[in-house]
């Protein structure tokens, strides 16, 4: 009984590691970060949660599931971010400006982003919805679920910082973190397939 729970949790933790790995070499284009995205949260629950026993076949599957929609939308949230940065540097460049109201406000509307990418990619990995659903829903479970988004967040500095500190703890942070948010996400996107009569089956596939 120890040695299968000691096989199963070893096992847990080269897939997390490896699909880590996965995300970071398919993510190196930039542009195909949304895809991977995507690929990494549903292979991600689909195996290491749900003990499917093949995570390089389901990243791949999900990564090419998912490449139009996933670019589109890292792209729009690349732009977003783009936007918010070339205002704080303008404004930063206007001297007086540092204290304003549109200084802070331009550095306000970039907090979100991030926490809006992950719901957004959580949410493709699991429907075949159009672009603009996706990011409606997105918004919605974002708000519904404040406490969790701002877990979110709360996650993602922290394990930022631990990269920055720890750069050697690179190759295992996309995975860990990744798996650590689906414990706030899963929740409500099962609540949502509920609600939608979908079926949230979608790991035994």
């Amino acid at each position: 009984m120890k040695e299968s729970r000691l096989h199963a949790v070893l096992t847990a933790l080269i897939d997390i590691v490896w699909l880590g790995i996965l995300w970071t070499l398919c993510s190196l284009p930039v542009i195909t970060l949304g895809a991977s995205s995507a690929a990494l949260y549903y292979s991600m629950v689909k195996c290491v949660r749900h003990d499917f026993p093949e995570p390089t076949h389901a990243f791949f599957r999900a990564f090419r599931q998912n490449f139009k929609q996933g670019t589109l939308l890292w792209l729009l949230f690349l732009l977003a971010l783009c936007v918010g940065v070339a205002d704080i540097c303008a404004f930063s460049q206007m001297g007086a400006a540092r204290g304003s109201f549109l200084y802070g406000f331009s550095r306000a509307l970039l907090l979100p982003l991030p926490v809006l990418a992950f719901w957004s990619f959580a949410y493709l990995s699991r429907f075949d919805d159009p672009l603009k659903n996706v990011l409606r829903f997105a918004v919605y479970l974002a708000l519904r679920n404040w406490k969790q988004s701002l877990l979110l967040f709360f996650e993602f500095a922290l394990v930022a910082l631990i990269c920055w500190l720890l750069p050697q703890l690179a190759p295992i942070l996309p995975g860990a973190l990744c798996l650590l948010m689906s414990y706030s996400i899963e929740p409500a996107l099962r609540e949502l397939s509920a609600g939608q009569g979908r079926a949230d089956d979608w790991f035994n596939e």
